[in-house]
């Protein structure tokens, strides 16, 4: 007998819950491209304000990093269903309508200053008038 932690998961043979190997990134412009499967939350971050995006990628395991919006001009509308249902959120990008056009051309968004800025600030709330008594 021995002690359930001594137990090690062979590396060539998981157990069949376990998640196989992602399916591959798809190439555009020489950079490895995943599928959003959906977004998952938005912040801005840095003395910039940069808008950015945590997000599950399809079929990979959950992912914690935070990611700016640029990133996500091909998952444009993802970005928009995430804003309707959550419309107190950071964001959604200014120029997101934009690429939501270019992707119905099967265009690409150029590249632009304001494509990590919010249309609105998430941390911006209406604050109650403070009552001073003399």
């Amino acid at each position: 007998m021995f002690h359930a932690d001594r137990l090690r998961k062979a590396a060539d043979n998981p157990l069949p819950q376990q998640q196989s190997d992602p399916e591959s990134s798809e190439e555009i412009n020489g950079e490895p491209e995943w599928e959003v499967e959906r977004v998952l939350a938005s912040r801005l971050y840095g003395k910039g304000k940069t808008l950015q995006y945590q997000v599950a990628w399809k079929g990979c395991d959950p992912d914690e990093e935070w990611y700016p919006a640029e990133n996500f001009k091909n998952a444009a509308t993802k970005l928009e269903t995430f804003h309707n249902e959550y419309p107190d959120a950071a964001g959604p990008p200014k120029r997101l309508q934009q690429w939501i056009r270019a992707a119905a051309a099967d265009q690409f968004a150029d590249d632009d200053p304001d494509d990590n800025r919010a249309e609105h600030d998430a941390t911006r709330r209406k604050r109650h008038p403070t009552r001073h008594r003399a």
